[in-house]
């Protein structure tokens, strides 16, 4: 029995020392942690607090929150380059107030069809709504990946909308795309390639078009997803309207715009339509505030949102520092940086050839390249205007001996919107 007590005893001794032990452990751990997170260096701290939520700020040392005037949006300060980033809260949401008047609803499409080639793909699928009742636009916005009938096996996973404007076309791609959208129709769509986005981008007076385009393509570089991209693209529209519309609102320069974009697009608006729209927004004073656009993402996504001013340049500059580092450390390659210049010299001098005995050839080998403005992507503006003048005369003079003579006129009267555009969009920038 004494040796059972003294076994006893030397247990419990054992235990009750572990336990000093831990104790002693866990509050060195405790004085660790306070002098590491709570007596910080005040230059590792944001440098602006607005009425800040001190619950969160203490969790997530990487930003602080701030309430703004719209109290469905954040601002949110960073440590690293980007002072500033909206975050729009809302933009997912299932559950949002439906308009229920008149609409007139356009497709806004980004091909991601490559340089010479008819593939098609809808790379970004986007709806302006416009609500004739209010004066007021929705950006509604679907992801390329959303499951759509794009007529294949389920087991195939090509069931997505980007795939289903390849596959079945233009008319059923609307119809899927307003499905989704939960819209009754689409009445009008515009469609545009990498070369005609670049070719915006510069008369909108990015000083570098291509990496801009990098930035609304990108879906991995800025940390986010195929819902954050779609969203990007969608507030891209909208900051460019706001900022832009009034340079539509009448007069002769308005004119000149709205033709000169129509002639760089593939759509079935025309200038009158877009007048008439116009003028029904101008009946409610649009824009008058910011809030006269706003942005669905559907399907419904519940997250939030980062909203990046694409009208700040040093903004831009930054993310496409931020996307080119990633692309460096995944081995990612810039697809669209490719010697054009020569790519379309070399099949002009092709086509020149055939101009008095081949127009059809002549044709076939240029149509695509125009209709997606390739020459767009040429940086020089002496080269540019050379391969787009040898675009113009081999097309009309092989529409003309084809007797298409509709045709010829067409491309003489683009073309020349397109100079008149982007010469105005020069002089606007000096």
């Amino acid at each position: 029995m004494v040796k059972a007590n003294k076994k006893k005893k030397s247990k419990l001794v054992l235990v009750l020392l572990w336990g000093i032990v831990v104790l002693i452990c866990f509050g060195i751990a405790g004085i660790i942690y306070l002098g590491l997170f709570y007596h910080q260096d005040d230059s590792t701290q944001p440098e602006q607090v607005s009425k800040a939520d001190t619950t969160k700020a203490k969790t997530d040392s990487n930003f602080i929150k701030a309430v703004t005037k719209d109290s469905t949006d954040e601002y949110l300060t960073y440590s690293n380059y980007e002072d500033f980033i909206k975050y729009d809260k809302t933009a997912g949401l299932g559950l949002q107030p439906r308009y229920t008047g008149r609409r007139i609803n356009i497709a806004v499409v980004g091909l991601d069809s490559r340089i010479g080639t008819n593939s098609n793909h809808a790379d970004a699928n986007h709806i302006l709504s416009i609500l004739l009742d209010s004066g007021k636009i929705e950006i509604i916005s679907v992801p390329r990946d959303t499951p759509a009938d794009a007529g294949y096996d389920d087991s195939t996973g090509q069931n997505k909308l980007t795939v289903v404007r390849a596959s079945r076309g233009r008319e059923f791609y609307l119809k899927e795309l307003a499905r989704i959208a939960q819209l009754d129709e689409i009445h009008y769509y515009v469609e545009v390639g990498f070369s005609q986005v670049i070719g915006f981008l510069e008369f909108f007076g990015f000083k570098d078009p291509k990496s801009t385009l990098q930035i609304l393509r990108s879906r991995k570089g800025l940390g986010g997803d195929d819902f954050q991209r779609c969203y990007n693209q969608a507030q891209f529209i909208r900051q460019m309207i706001l900022k832009n519309y009034h340079r539509v609102n009448g007069g002769l320069t308005a004119s000149l715009l709205i033709r000169g974009g129509l002639a760089l697009l593939s759509t079935n608006l025309t200038y009158s339509t877009v007048e008439r729209i116009i003028s029904q927004l101008n009946m409610f004073s649009f824009p008058r505030s910011e809030d006269d656009i706003t942005i669905k993402i559907r399907p419904p996504m519940p997250i939030k949102y980062k909203v990046y001013d694409f009208t700040n340049q040093d903004l831009v500059d930054k993310l496409i520092e931020k996307i080119e580092h990633f692309n460096a450390l995944h081995n990612e390659k810039d697809t669209i940086k490719i010697d054009v210049y020569h790519l379309l010299d070399k099949s002009l001098k092709l086509a020149e050839k055939d101009t008095f005995k081949f127009p059809k050839r002549v044709v076939s080998r240029l149509k695509v390249y125009y209709d997606q403005r390739a020459w767009l992507q040429i940086e020089n503006p002496e080269q540019r205007e050379s391969i787009r003048s040898r675009f113009e005369s081999c097309l009309v003079s092989a529409y003309s001996k084809l007797n298409q003579i509709e045709k010829a006129r067409q491309v003489q009267e683009e073309l020349q919107l397109e100079r008149e555009l982007f010469k105005f969009g020069i002089n606007q920038r000096k």
